[in-house]
């Protein structure tokens, strides 16, 4: 955590005229990743990233940081992975997806493994239409970065929603509220091949009793923490992550926004959970990974799509 605060204050130094928010989940990506930062390193592609994007990107706009945090801690070369992710970016669009902050970060998962990337795209597109045929209302361009992530994997396309549905309609019938963020947790859910619906749904139910017990709330906007606690089945860490968001409600800068304090804190103490697992749990491991790409690039969009919101948007 202090780590974060750190490069935060650093990055803040540079840009202060920047949301604070997006600088948060800009530092916490080198948390999260266990990479170094350098501020020089980091300003300068967050310029080349402006320089070399149109006039009416979204990453003329503060996105750029959030961007060069990912790229940076990713690629030894991110301006050249950059051009590489330009491509990708232009290729969804020509493939069907629109223009919007969240089609920029789902680029940012695909870049990683942008082999097939055709079948990937058309894979993904299928997920999202047939998230948005089940939940009209709620499903909107903010799903791209889950549905890409959750088109990655094998399988028919109809068992993985009616698998992520059932899991949705037992949730609720114990309580849980109905909309995104418990679509949101569903989705995640249902990477889980290890357990059956009902041990999932019976987890889930027992994390958030224990989450309360705990002093962590568990609102909706909390349901996809939930999701990324139930998958690790660690609740040894829940006095861990109340400790973490604790000390940044009382860091300056940081108090003023605890509800993506909370959301950081799981996010850090969750990640480390995953840098102490043995080499025997590779499976895990890598699932677990790309779970919190999938909370990760959902955390990112919200700060991100608030921020594009204010700088009046772009292509």
């Amino acid at each position: 955590m202090d780590r974060m605060i750190e490069i935060f204050s650093k990055m803040n130094e540079k840009s202060k005229w920047t949301d604070d928010r997006v600088l948060m989940m800009a530092a916490s990506v080198y948390v999260v990743k266990n990479r170094p930062f350098e501020v020089d390193r980091y300003i300068e592609l967050c310029d080349y990233i402006k320089e070399e994007t149109g006039v009416f990107s979204y990453l003329k706009s503060t996105m750029r940081f959030t961007v060069a945090a990912w790229l940076d801690t990713r690629f030894d070369d991110p301006k050249s992975a950059f051009r590489k992710y330009s491509e990708v970016y232009e290729t969804m669009i020509s493939k069907g997806f629109k223009r919007t902050p969240f089609t920029y970060i789902a680029a940012l998962v695909m870049l990683e493994h942008h082999d097939d990337l055709d079948d990937w795209i058309s894979r993904a597109l299928t997920v999202y239409e047939r998230m948005k045929q089940e939940h009209p209302f709620i499903t909107s361009k903010d799903d791209y970065p889950l549905a890409v992530v959750l088109s990655e994997g094998e399988g028919e396309i109809d068992p993985l929603i009616e698998g992520m549905e059932e899991i949705y309609s037992g949730l609720h019938k114990k309580g849980f509220m109905v909309g995104n963020n418990l679509q949101f947790m569903s989705h995640m859910l249902s990477m889980d091949k290890e357990h059956s619906t009902s041990d999932l749904i019976d987890r889930v139910v027992h994390i958030s009793d224990q989450m309360k017990r705990a002093s962590l709330k568990v609102k909706g906007m909390h349901y996809p923490d939930v999701g990324l606690l139930v998958l690790m089945d660690d609740v040894n860490r829940l006095d861990d992550i109340r400790t973490v968001r604790d000390q940044l409600n009382k860091t300056s800068k940081y108090r003023w926004h605890r509800d993506l304090n909370y959301k950081l804190a799981v996010q850090i103490v969750l990640s480390d959970s995953l840098d102490q697992l043995e080499m025997t749990e590779t499976s895990l491991l890598t699932s677990m990974e790309v779970i919190m790409q999938a909370q990760q690039t959902t955390m990112m969009a919200g700060a991100i799509g608030v921020a594009a919101t204010a700088d009046g948007g772009g292509a």
